[in-house]
C-alpha cells in the first residue's frame, strides 16, 4: 500500500473543489475509469472518492482527512498516482509520497515506488547499493539514492549493457550525483537543472578505455549527397567539413577491461 498527500500550492484552497477536479478529470476517461463519489455512498460533503478500472482488479481511494487529501493506492496499481499527477499542477495542488518527497512536475519521471521495476534492473542498483527513486517513462534513465543519501543518475547505456552482461562486475560508470539529497533534486528538476543525458562526449578528452568508431562521407556534387567512405577507429583527416559524434555509446567487456564504443560520423567536402 503506498500513501500519497495531495498538498494544495496555496493555502486558502478549497479541498473539496480540488478531489472535485480530480474526480472530473478521472471520468472524463470514459468506460476506463469508475469513480464512485461519497454522495453516491450517502456521505453528506464531497469528501472522498473510490477509483477503480474496468480492466483491473485494484482500486485506489482519495479522502479529505485533517485538512488534507490523502490517496491510497496499492502495489499493482501502477496507474491512479500517474493519472492523478497529470492534473495535480492545472489542478492547483502537489503530490507528496509520504516516504518522505514530492513528486516532480513533469509527468514522464515516474515514482518507482508506484511503478516497480523489472527485476534484473532491481538486481543490479541493489548489487550497487543503490534504491530506485524516479524512472523517465519507458527508458532506462533512473534516479537513485546511494548509500549517503546522495541522488544519482544512472548512465542508461552502462545499464543496458549490465542487463545483457549481468556477470559482470559494476564499475564506477553505473552512476553519477546530480544532487546531494532528494529535496534539492526535486527542486533542481523543477526548474530544468537536471539533464537527462547522463554526460557529453568530448573526442578531445578521450580515455584509454575508449575506442572510436568513425564512418567516413564523402560529398558527391554530382548527385548532391554524401556517400559513405570507410570505417576506422580514428579521425584520419581534421580538414572536415562536419563532425558529428553519436551521443548513444555503448559498451563491450574485452579480456575483463570495459571499453566504451563512441560513433563519430565526419563528412569531408573532397
Amino acid at each position: 500500500m503506498h500513501t500519497y498527500h495531495l498538498i494544495p500550492e496555496n493555502k486558502k484552497q478549497d479541498l473539496e473543489k480540488i478531489l472535485k477536479k480530480i474526480s472530473d478529470y478521472l471520468l472524463s476517461f470514459v468506460g476506463d475509469i469508475i469513480v464512485i463519489k461519497n454522495e453516491e455512498l450517502r456521505i453528506k460533503n464531497y469528501e472522498s472518492i473510490t477509483i477503480s478500472y474496468t480492466n483491473a482488479s485494484f482500486t485506489a481511494r482519495a479522502e479529505i482527512t485533517d485538512n488534507k487529501i490523502i490517496l491510497t493506492t496499492f502495489d499493482d496499481d501502477s496507474v491512479t498516482i500517474n493519472l492523478i499527477k497529470n492534473v495535480a499542477s492545472s489542478g492547483g495542488f502537489r503530490i507528496y509520497n509520504t516516504k518522505g518527497y514530492f513528486l516532480p512536475n513533469d509527468s514522464k519521471l515516474m515514482d518507482t515506488s508506484a511503478i516497480g521495476i523489472d527485476r534484473k534492473i532491481f538486481e543490479i542498483f541493489k548489487n550497487a547499493s543503490l534504491t530506485p527513486l524516479f524512472q523517465y517513462q519507458n527508458t532506462l534513465i533512473f534516479f537513485c539514492l546511494n548509500k549517503k543519501g546522495e541522488v544519482v543518475m544512472i548512465n542508461r547505456h552502462y545499464l543496458e549493457f549490465l542487463i545483457t552482461n549481468p556477470q559482470s562486475p559494476i564499475s564506477k560508470e553505473l552512476s553519477k550525483k546530480v544532487a546531494d539529497n532528494t529535496s534539492q533534486f526535486i527542486a533542481m528538476f523543477d526548474r530544468g537543472l537536471i539533464s537527462l543525458t547522463f554526460d557529453t562526449l568530448d573526442i578531445n578528452k578521450v580515455g584509454k578505455d575508449t575506442v572510436l568508431q568513425v564512418t567516413n562521407f564523402k560529398l558527391d556534387n554530382e548527385k548532391q549527397r554524401f556517400i559513405q567512405t570507410n570505417t576506422t577507429d580514428k579521425i584520419e583527416d581534421k580538414n572536415y567539413l562536419y563532425l558529428k559524434i553519436g551521443q548513444d555509446y555503448s559498451y563491450k567487456l574485452v579480456d575483463n577491461k570495459l571499453y566504451k564504443l563512441i560513433n563519430i560520423f565526419v563528412f569531408y567536402d573532397y
